[in-house]
């Protein structure tokens, strides 16, 4: 008999990775709760060698056909391959080099080919990755500093680098420091168009969503107020306890002149072609003033004022409420329990100068004080968006998963494909963002699709012991115990049972001895449960 709720271990890892395999839980039971997190924070630099092997020995199909000389344009050959991925460690004026020379020298295939990589690449990791609260991370900061790849066709080439040089190594850091790295990356500076901000009239698209998107939020715009702000006390200095249009103008003043070199007039001539930031004095307006009551006008060092507004919103209160409320949003769903939300603020606050604050703060969500996490265990609220109840499709299979050609575009049409999010404020993260009987169909189709792909390798017959057949029963309650840890609603239970009882069913299967046959009706079984509302939570 299945048990009628999930175990602490698949509750607690449920909500912290991409889905809780039986290895994980038996890790989790033999060594204890705090020390997986212990061991979950303290991954190696870079990918875990194990990723590094995987994605080295793999290739995927790339072609295209061949454009002839025309005009200007040299042209280029036609391409059918199996390739490596290439792209995956370009630096990033290799990549600015390539786009400026698409549909001149270099077909578009080759930069599409880029996201094509990204995307292939963070399914293996996210679904083989034995550091998955990294993962997890990498997935809520991408969220958090959203840089969608519609925009731009530079910002989306730079993607990659954004992934793997800013956001991955800083998933545990310090977030004033990740909030410098992203504010000077090539992908965010063509996303929010800071690289193109100017002396005469700085652009002020990336300063308004710096304050209402990456700090602050939201909840503390004053709108055109120019009344007498309440004061708060800010890393010991007294700041404005929220901002107005007119600290944005100052924000956009402050970080005028951060670019990348894009081949623009520099103070010794153009500047060169490489995406790589740079601090450009001609395009720095020198009149930054007051700031949610910092006057910035004294600063004069170069990048000086753009870094005192980081330090302003990086160490204010506001700041430190709205991004551990979303954290915890992220975990534990749409009404976060408030000791920990408390927890993981004063975490926040009293390690904002250490390296590793972003890591305190979540051993204080994890853990708690009396380090046994038990808010992690309890009952799950929090929807699995399309692209993590896939990963945990896969992940609770034993899925083998292979560069998939696909994965770009796979889940496009249910609003969740990766870095594709088109809006600065990122896909939303509420249940009834994800609720929709029309996506839940068009999901259930993907999932067969995708399952049948031969990028994708399990067998589940070899994962259904022999005895396990001996009802209907017994092979519903074998794979619900392993995909989802407890029984479904005694009608949902009735459905598999029926099903599996069909001509094309498990039993039937099982019974014609056929190989194949079994295999393909354990896959339909194993997608069916995947459908389920209680496989849908985390």
């Amino acid at each position: 008999m299945l048990p009628s709720t999930a175990s602490f271990e698949r509750l607690a890892l449920n909500r912290i990775t991409f889905g809780a395999r039986e290895a994980d839980m038996k890790d989790v039971r033999n060594r204890g709760w705090a020390a997986w997190v212990a061991e979950q924070l303290a991954p190696p630099s870079g990918d875990e060698q194990a990723i590094v092997t995987r994605l080295a020995r793999q290739t995927m199909r790339i072609a295209y056909a061949v454009q002839l000389p025309a005009g200007n344009s040299p042209g280029w050959p036609a391409v059918d391959e199996r390739r490596r991925l290439n792209y995956l460690g370009a630096d990033i004026a290799t990549i600015w080099d390539m786009v400026s020379k698409t549909e001149i020298s270099i077909a578009p295939n080759e930069r599409a080919r880029i996201q094509q990589e990204l995307n292939a690449s963070t399914w293996v990791r996210n679904t083989h990755a034995h550091y998955q609260v990294r993962e997890f991370m990498a997935d809520f900061w991408s969220n958090h500093f959203n840089v969608g790849r519609q925009e731009d066709v530079y910002a989306s080439a730079a993607l990659a680098v954004y992934d793997f040089e800013v956001i991955r190594p800083r998933v545990f850091g310090n977030f004033r420091d990740l909030l410098e790295e992203v504010a000077k990356s090539a992908a965010m500076m063509r996303y929010l168009n800071n690289a193109v901000s100017g002396a005469a009239a700085p652009t002020e698209n990336y300063a308004r969503e710096l304050l209402e998107l990456h700090s602050l939020g939201a909840s503390v715009y004053g709108g055109l107020s120019s009344a007498a702000p309440d004061v708060v006390s800010s890393d010991g200095i007294d700041v404005a306890s929220g901002f107005t249009d007119a600290d944005v103008i100052q924000a956009a003043r402050a970080l005028s002149g951060w670019t990348i070199e894009h081949g623009q007039p520099g103070p010794n001539g153009a500047l060169p072609f490489t995406g790589r930031f740079t601090y450009n004095p001609l395009q720095h307006h020198a009149g930054a003033g007051v700031f949610m009551g910092v006057d910035l006008a004294p600063l004069t060092a170069p990048m000086a004022q753009g870094r005192k507004v980081l330090d302003i919103v990086a160490a204010h209160p506001a700041t430190a409420a709205f991004v551990c409320e979303k954290l915890c949003w992220r975990i534990f769903g749409d009404s976060p329990p408030p000791a920990v939300v408390t927890r993981a603020i004063s975490a926040w606050t009293a390690n904002r100068h250490r390296p590793d604050q972003i890591k305190r703060v979540l051993l204080a969500i994890l853990l708690g004080d009396d380090q046994s996490g038990r808010d992690m265990g309890a009952a799950p609220v929090k929807l699995r968006r399309p692209h993590e109840r896939m990963i945990a499709l896969f992940r609770s299979t034993e899925t083998n998963v292979n560069l998939f050609d696909r994965a770009a575009e796979a889940l496009l049409s249910l609003g969740d494909g990766l870095y594709a999010w088109p809006t600065p404020e990122g896909r939303p993260d509420s249940n009834a963002g994800w609720l929709s009987a029309a996506a839940a169909l068009r999901f259930w189709n993907l999932m067969f699709d995708v399952m049948d792909h031969p990028a994708f390798t399990t067998s589940f017959a070899a994962q259904t012991p022999k005895e396990v057949f001996a009802s209907p029963e017994t092979v519903i309650e074998h794979w619900v115990g392993r995909m989802v840890g407890h029984a479904l609603r005694p009608e949902a239970m009735k459905v598999l049972i029926e099903d599996v009882l069909t001509p094309f069913g498990v039993m039937a299967a099982h019974r014609s001895g056929g190989i194949v046959n079994i295999e393909k009706a354990l896959r339909r079984l194993a997608v069916l449960i995947a459908t389920a509302p209680e496989f849908a939570l985390r």
